[in-house]
């Protein structure tokens, strides 16, 4: 990737070193559980089963549109209980997304604006409140499967998590089954519990490939390519999408288990369920970007007896809504240095009032330096750039129809970007159309800055005022050869 970026060995010393001061430091629940005798059994506290997507669009649910692939299992989520139209990460990238989960605050807040695995001092501080501490003081039993990004050379108990149900490398954060998931519900259906399951399969892999699941075949010559992935409709494109889809698909059916478990168990009465994705597929021009197709999610909560069936919510969402939201339904005063706010309301209440008139986004580093704010409503979304560091192709360098690609004229990944960017969503949904240069626009432009403005200083964002810089550097952007690994 870079001169920062870290070998496989590397995070596996580093990950023992840390992983041996742990267990000399303090007790680390095994997956293999405690005694409930230590946790709330209090009736009148939800359970939270928090569940995460990799890399997942908008439009990748059939709930939200998608025509290629059925997810009848995350659907029924929206079928008995909400569904969120308009809800966006606050960061396009994996490690300053999921901080966000656990914080409620911006990157440029909580300090994990890069990739924490590239970027050591960029890892969530373990002095840090996080939901799973405030949690864990409340009774709840907290726990975390899957992907651990935010700090991944540090333990999670730091973090407020009792037990970590999957291994340490970086293999084992693909969770492949529902037994550790389900043998959790299981030992806990006598108490209160937070469980985080962080599912990767919709994440390339470290060739930055997606592979076909033989359990779930998808005929790429069946493909759509879907509208709000702006994308070319070539054949490598719908080959690339079909095991994409297939990988989904396996992450699907694991979803499905663990919620009919939470039937058979007699918990999904007493169960807040809420699912999303941390950020945009790994396609160019989505991941790493603030555009929609980049920081729009799919969002659905179900929690029996106090969310009606079918619900719709349309007001404007952000990510660091969801730690004050778990935090009300938990009945936890919601701390001070908490930037979202709760959307508890939304869920049980049929009308609620919106709680933003707009969301703001940003970027620092992903792969490269590309600083990025934003700021969205419901019609208009605008775009500062202070580099002009193009965005790349990530992981897919090694693809030559990535290259390709990005001589079209709407794929200038590997081109140096602009100042700014402003565009009108109602008529141009897919961001393809920059208003910036539009003396007709000059209005908008000008009271959409002024909001951005106000958002950076009120949050004490470094990047206010910050001058735009010329850094391209077409070396940077040439292809890799296949079989590179990225990470």
């Amino acid at each position: 990737m870079n001169d920062k970026s870290l070998s496989r060995r590397d995070f596996l010393q580093k990950t023992m070193k840390f992983s041996m001061a742990a267990a000399v430091s303090g007790p680390i629940l095994s997956m293999a559980g405690c005694s409930s005798d230590n946790f709330s059994t209090d009736p009148d506290l939800p359970n939270i089963l928090f569940i995460t997507a990799d890399n997942l669009g908008i439009g990748d649910l059939s709930s939200y549109g998608n025509r290629n692939i059925r997810t009848p299992n995350i659907d029924t989520l929206a079928r008995d209980g909400v569904k969120f139209t308009n809800t966006f990460v606050v960061s396009s990238s994996c490690a300053p997304s999921r901080a966000t989960f656990v914080t409620g605050q911006y990157p440029h807040t909580h300090g994990v604006d890069a990739l924490a695995h590239l970027k050591k001092t960029k890892a969530l501080s373990p002095f840090h409140t996080t939901l799973p501490d405030l949690l864990k003081k409340k009774g709840y039993n907290t726990a975390i499967e899957g992907k651990w990004h935010i700090s991944p050379y540090l333990p999670t108990s730091w973090y407020g998590y009792n037990e970590r149900l999957s291994g340490i490398f970086p293999e084992d954060h693909v969770i492949k089954d529902s037994k550790k998931t389900i043998d959790f519900l299981k030992r806990n259906r006598n108490n209160r519990f937070f469980l985080q399951v962080n599912y990767k399969n919709s994440h390339r892999d470290i060739h930055g490939e997606y592979q076909y699941d033989p359990e779930f075949p998808v005929d790429p010559k069946s493909i759509e390519v879907p509208d709000y992935m702006a994308l070319p409709d070539w054949p490598e494109v719908r080959e690339d999408l079909a095991r994409y889809y297939s990988q989904n698909l396996r992450m699907e059916r694991m979803i499905g288990e663990v919620l009919h478990a939470l039937d058979d168990l007699g918990l999904s009465e007493n169960t807040l369920v809420l699912f999303l994705s941390d950020n945009g597929p790994h396609y160019p021009g989505m991941i790493s970007t603030l555009y929609d197709r980049g920081v729009a999610t799919p969002m659905l909560a179900r929690w029996p007896g106090k969310i009606k069936p079918g619900k719709v919510v349309h007001h404007l969402i952000n990510t660091i809504d969801i730690m004050p939201t778990f935090l009300e339904a938990a009945g936890i005063p919601i701390p001070g240095e908490v930037q979202g706010r709760s959307f508890y309301r939304m869920l049980t209440e049929g009308k609620a009032p919106a709680t933003h008139d707009a969301v703001y986004m940003e970027m620092t580093d992903h792969v490269h330096h590309i600083p990025t704010r934003a700021v969205r409503t419901k019609r208009w979304k605008y775009i500062k750039n202070y580099s002009d560091n193009p965005f790349g192709l990530d992981m897919n360098n090694h693809d030559k129809w990535a290259h390709r690609m990005c001589e079209l004229p709407n794929h200038p990944w590997k081109r140096p970007r602009v100042p700014e960017e402003l565009y009108d969503l109602k008529k141009d949904p897919n961001e393809q159309h920059n208003l910036a240069g539009d003396a007709q626009y000059a209005g908008r432009l000008e009271k959409m800055r002024a909001m951005l403005s106000e958002h950076q200083e009120k949050t004490n964002d470094p990047y206010l005022d910050k001058k735009f810089t010329r850094d391209f550097d077409p070396e940077r952007y040439k292809p890799v050869e296949p079989g590179h690994e990225y990470w």
